[in-house]
């Protein structure tokens, strides 16, 4: 039975995290939100305004553009990412030669920084001297270069394919880790069983993964959501705001235009799918330690 002297122990080992909570997350945020209702802008004093700037959003046709952007790049970034995470892990399961060389290989775009690796496609895209335009030329699937960054349905296109081949590892890492407790004796039963390696997989791959690579697909969903870097190095939202995400958009509008009200009123709208999608992954952390 606790006294309350274990009481009071136990909140005192508990006050750094706490101080460290209040200072870091809750008082930012508490401040954020209050100059989400106001008309702040940099240079001059926040006037309070109510729900002014979340009403102009709402009425923004850029903004339900943003966020059509978002749901787009996501779902099409996540699907790809798990879809190819499960090639690359499957792949790297097997008893390959050097196996260990293209682990390390496959991994390589996960480790490398977002503006080496954004610059390093901003060339390949590039429509003078680019890599990729030069290939389609010589193979003659293309009589002219073609402005990957220029168009907006080739743009995002664009920038999912950069953020598809970052995020491939992680997705590959997760399911490769799912894969490996998966006893071996259980597929060669059922290879004496006579079933083949479509069944295994849906019948026996699939089951066992299917947990690891739910939480790795939610996690990723989690950054792509708040992926900025990428679109915003490759094309700052264009063109024609056809790459134009929430992240972009809020950025923009913050400290380009200087409304940081509207800005940080972008930020927290955005903020209830995140809240839903890391109340998910928590709950079922929780529920695969218990």
């Amino acid at each position: 039975m606790r006294t309350a002297s274990d009481n009071k122990l136990a909140y005192l080992l508990m006050s750094p995290v706490l101080v460290y909570l209040l200072a870091v997350m809750v008082l930012p945020f508490g401040w954020a939100l209050y100059l989400s209702f106001t008309n702040k802008v940099v240079g001059m004093p926040a006037v309070f305004t109510g729900l002014k700037n979340y009403a102009e959003l709402v009425q923004d046709s850029l903004f339900w553009k943003a966020a059509w952007n978002t749901l787009i790049f996501t779902a099409a970034a996540v699907f790809f990412k798990t879809v190819f995470g499960m090639i690359m892990g499957l792949v790297l399961n097997e008893n390959i030669i050097f196996r260990n060389l293209f682990r390390v290989l496959l991994f390589l775009p996960w480790t490398i920084p977002t503006i080496v690796s954004v610059f390093t496609w901003q060339w390949i895209y590039s429509d003078v001297g680019g890599v990729l335009n030069f290939l389609l030329l010589k193979l003659h699937l293309t009589d002219r270069p073609l402005g990957w960054l220029a168009t907006p349905d080739l743009a995002m296109f664009s920038v999912i394919l950069v953020n598809v081949w970052r995020g491939i590892p992680f997705m590959g890492i997760a399911i490769l880790a799912g894969l490996q407790t998966i006893s071996k004796d259980i597929y060669e039963a059922a290879m004496l069983d006579g079933a083949g390696a479509v069944k295994r997989f849906i019948h026996m791959t699939l089951p066992s993964v299917r947990e690891v690579t739910i939480m790795a697909a939610v996690m990723t969903t989690i950054w792509t959501l708040n992926d900025f870097e990428i679109i915003w190095l490759l094309t700052r939202g264009g063109p024609s705001n056809g790459t134009q995400v929430l992240s972009t958009l809020s950025y923009t509008i913050g400290f380009l235009n200087m409304s940081l009200g509207k800005a940080i009123a972008i930020a927290i709208m955005t903020m209830p799918p995140l809240i839903l999608l890391i109340n998910y992954v928590t709950k079922r952390s929780l529920t695969s330690g218990d």
